[in-house]
C-alpha cells in the first residue's frame, strides 16, 4: 500500500471519530432538544424521520449532472460545509428559546440533505481509494471505532443534560453541545480538504442508472424483492419506532441519565453482536441472520407494552441493539454481493430513498394513530401493539436470497478499546496487519 493511501485511510478513521461522536452528541439528542423546547411529543417524534426524508428527496438530485461533474472531493466539501453551518442556527433556537417546530424541522431538512449527499461520493471516493484486498477490514475498523464513538458521545450528553435540568439549563446545555457538534464537524472538513485526495479512476466511468429502470429490477431481480421487503418492512418498523424517545421523555418520565443509559446500551448491543458474529457466524448463515432479526424487531414492540419497569426496558434495548446489528449486517451483505460499482452511488441512493420513504409514511400512520386514539385507553401502548401486528403481518413478504459472498473477518473487540483515538502513528500498528501474507514459493 503506497504512501498516500496509509494517510488517506487514516485521515478517513479520524474522520468516522469525528462524525461519530457528532452522531453520539447531538443527532441522538434532536428529539430530546425538540422537547425541551416545548414542542408537542407527536411532533417532535415526526420530527427526527420528516428532515431525513426531505434529505433524500435532495440526495435525488445530488447524483445529477451538475453535481457529478464536480470533483468527488468537491462534492464532499460542499456538502459537508452546509451541513457544518447549519449547527449555527440551532444555536441561535437555543439561545433565544424560539420553539418553532417549522424552523427547527426546517434546519434539520438542511441538514440531513447535505449528510445524505454526501454520502454517495464519499462511497464512491472509499471504493477507488481503499484497495479491494483491504476494504473488508478497513470498513471493519472503521465502523467498530465509529460504534464506540457513537456510545462516548451518547454518554457525553446525557450526562452534562442530567445535570443541567435540576438547574433549568437544558437549553444553554444544548447550545454547547451544538457548539462541540460545529467544532467536530469543522475538524471533519478539515481531514477531507487537506488529508484526502481526489484520485483519478482511470478510465473508470460512474453510470448513472435512472429511476424508472431501478424500479423495473423490483420484480424480477433477488435484490429488487428484497428492497420490496424492506420498504414495507420501515413502513411497520417505523409506525412506532419514532415515538419511543417521547414516550420515555414523557409519559415514563425518565431522566436523561436513564434515557441515555438505554440509548448508549442499544449501541453497546450491536458491538456486542458483531463480535458473536464475527466468531461464529458463516455465509451461509446470513439468511437464517436475516429472518431471525426480522423476525425479532417485529416483536420488540410488544416486549415495551407489556413491562414499564426501566430495568426491563434496558435490557429489552440491549437485546433490539442485537437484533438490528444482525439485521444491518445481514442486509448490506445480500445488497452489494449483486450491485456493479459502476451503478453503486445511483443504486445506493434508490435503496436509500425507498428505505427513508417507508420511514416517513411509518412515521405518519403512527403519528395519526397517537393523535386518534381515544383517550381513554393508553396510546403508546396501543401504538406498540399495533406496530407489532403489522411488522408480524410482513413478514410473510420476507424473500429467501442465498448470499454466496463472504463475511468480513472483523478485527478483535479489545484493540477496539485498547487503542486511542487513531492519530498518526497510533494507528499504524493495526494499518501494518492488514497487509496481505506473502504467497508461499511452490
Amino acid at each position: 500500500m503506497s504512501v498516500t493511501n496509509k494517510a488517506h485511510i487514516r485521515s478517513s478513521i479520524r474522520d468516522a471519530v469525528f462524525t461519530n461522536l457528532n452522531i453520539g452528541m447531538v443527532e441522538g439528542y434532536f428529539c430530546a432538544f425538540m422537547l425541551a423546547l416545548g414542542i408537542s411529543e407527536v411532533v417532535a417524534g415526526m420530527g427526527t424521520v420528516i428532515p431525513q426524508f426531505i434529505g433524500v428527496v435532495f440526495q435525488l438530485f445530488s447524483i445529477r449532472d451538475f453535481f457529478r461533474r464536480m470533483g468527488l472531493k468537491s462534492r464532499i466539501m460542499i456538502f459537508l460545509l452546509l451541513q457544518t453551518l447549519m449547527f449555527l442556527p440551532l444555536i441561535g433556537i437555543g439561545l433565544l428559546k424560539y420553539n418553532s417546530a417549522f424552523l427547527v424541522i426546517s434546519v434539520l431538512s438542511l441538514y440531513w440533505a447535505s449528510l445524505l449527499s454526501l454520502n454517495p461520493p464519499w462511497n464512491r471516493l472509499i471504493g477507488h481509494t481503499v484497495p479491494q484486498r483491504f476494504r473488508l477490514k478497513f470498513f471493519s475498523i472503521r465502523n467498530q471505532f465509529g460504534q464506540f464513538s457513537v456510545f462516548i458521545g451518547l454518554i457525553t450528553s446525557g450526562i452534562l443534560l442530567y445535570y443541567a435540568r435540576p438547574a433549568n439549563l437544558e437549553l444553554p446545555t444544548y447550545v454547547g453541545i451544538f457548539a462541540v457538534g460545529l467544532i467536530l464537524k469543522l475538524l471533519s472538513y478539515y481531514e477531507v480538504r487537506y488529508n484526502h485526495n481526489d484520485y483519478d479512476f482511470g478510465g473508470q466511468i460512474e453510470e448513472r442508472l435512472k429511476l424508472r429502470e431501478f424500479v423495473k429490477r423490483l420484480r424480477s431481480t433477488d435484490q429488487g424483492k428484497l428492497v420490496t421487503f424492506l420498504f414495507l418492512f420501515y413502513v411497520t418498523v417505523y409506525s412506532s419506532a419514532p415515538y419511543f424517545n417521547p414516550y420515555m421523555l414523557g409519559p415514563l418520565k425518565f431522566n436523561y441519565l436513564e434515557y441515555m443509559a438505554i440509548t448508549a446500551i442499544a449501541y453497546f448491543g450491536r458491538v456486542f453482536m458483531f463480535k458473536v458474529l464475527q466468531k461464529r457466524a458463516k455465509s451461509k448463515d446470513i439468511q437464517r441472520i436475516f429472518m431471525f432479526s426480522c423476525f425479532a424487531i417485529a416483536t420488540s414492540p410488544l416486549l415495551w407494552a407489556i413491562n414499564q419497569n426501566y430495568w426491563w426496558i434496558l435490557g429489552i434495548e440491549f437485546l433490539s441493539g442485537c437484533y438490528w446489528a444482525g439485521f444491518e449486517l445481514s442486509t448490506i451483505l445480500l445488497y452489494y454481493q449483486k450491485i456493479e460499482d459502476a451503478e453503486r452511488t445511483s443504486v445506493m441512493t434508490y435503496i436509500t430513498f425507498f428505505n427513508t420513504t417507508g420511514m416517513i409514511i411509518g412515521s405518519l400512520i403512527g403519528g395519526w394513530a397517537l393523535r386518534n386514539i381515544p383517550i381513554q385507553h393508553d396510546k403508546y401502548l396501543t401504538l406498540f401493539a399495533g406496530s407489532t401486528i403489522l411488522r408480524g403481518l410482513v413478514m410473510f413478504a420476507a424473500p429467501n436470497i442465498d448470499f454466496k459472498g463472504r463475511i468480513p473477518n472483523l478485527i478483535s473487540f479489545n484493540r477496539v478499546f485498547s487503542v486511542r483515538p487513531p492519530y498518526g502513528a497510533l494507528t499504524r500498528p493495526i494499518l501494518g496487519r492488514l497487509k496481505t501474507k506473502p504467497e508461499k514459493k511452490k
